[in-house]
């Protein structure tokens, strides 16, 4: 079982969320100046629009969650997910500067029809496809990471995010122009295609399936390992273990209950705490 983290794969790995992230900080800086200064909403109605993400990610993230735990496919469980929600995504994002670009065409030749109603509708569709699979983007490190490494991995996944988002500040610095009516979508367009680079090299890159064989095969040993030598100790360890310092009860050969005390699972849900005897060494006291 690996020892040490795997850079380099980690840095591929966070690539989905790279993109994720490059995407979000384009939506939060960019949309509600399309929505006020091109369609004239109010703030209200712009913050109503604007948490409109929050609200399908009630529904959308979990949802799309269990249904990539559940598939199997070539790909993987969640690479289907990340490749189809990238490509929605990179698909309607184009669509909203060139609506807003319609928009503003239309202002002064005194036609009376605004296309709003297309530009929320593009807009929903938008963060369906991104709800699609940021579940499953960020569910891909822990499936293909040892648990004893995932804290670390998980730094290299947000350092990841963090670039994506400086990325996206840069390109609205660079490429937003400052008059009344700034074209958007070469803005649109540099963070697209980000997001299907980064997705296309995770792609290339990353074979899940393998990944997470390998992983599931290193913990069985370990737990093998750690089992045969509670045996030859004469403990059977049949307990749940708890918290670091607390204790779960097990039935030592001759019958007598005995106690045991886990490391490193403060704070892990109550269902990870229940499995890591067969990671983590137990210290038994007698």
């Amino acid at each position: 079982m690996e020892t040490k983290l795997n850079y380099k794969r980690t840095f591929l790995i966070g690539l989905a969320f790279l993109s994720i992230c490059s995407f979000w900080q384009m939506y939060d800086n960019i949309i509600p100046l399309i929505l006020q200064n091109t369609y004239h909403l109010g703030e209200t109605m712009t913050g109503a629009v604007m948490a409109l993400d929050n609200v399908l990610a009630i529904f959308l993230l979990p949802v799309f969650g269990t249904l990539s735990d559940k598939v199997h496919t070539k790909l993987g469980r969640r690479m289907p997910f990340i490749v189809s929600g990238t490509i929605l995504a990179v698909i309607f994002m184009m669509l909203l500067p060139m609506i807003d670009n319609a928009e503003k065409a239309r202002w002064g030749t005194g036609e009376s029809f605004s296309n709003q109603v297309i530009f929320l509708a593009v807009l929903f569709f938008t963060l369906v496809s991104m709800g699609l699979y940021r579940s499953p983007a960020v569910a891909l490190m822990p499936d293909v990471t040892p648990n004893h490494l995932r804290s670390r991995a998980n730094a290299v996944i947000n350092l990841m995010g963090a670039v994506g988002g400086v990325y996206a500040l840069i390109m609205i610095k660079v490429l937003v122009g400052k008059g009344e009516t700034p074209d958007y979508l070469p803005l649109f367009a540099s963070i697209a295609a980000v997001m299907a680079i980064a997705v296309g090299i995770l792609v290339m890159t990353i074979r899940e399936n393998k990944l997470r064989e390998e992983v599931e095969k290193a913990e069985a040993a370990i737990a093998e390992t750690i089992e045969e030598k509670a045996m030859a100790e004469g403990v059977e360890a049949v307990g749940e273990i708890e918290a670091v310092g607390d204790t779960g009860a097990v039935k030592a050969s001759d019958g007598k209950k005995q106690t045991g005390k886990t490391e490193g699972t403060k704070g892990m849900p109550k269902e990870v705490k229940r499995s890591m005897y067969k990671i983590y060494p137990i210290k038994w006291t007698r």
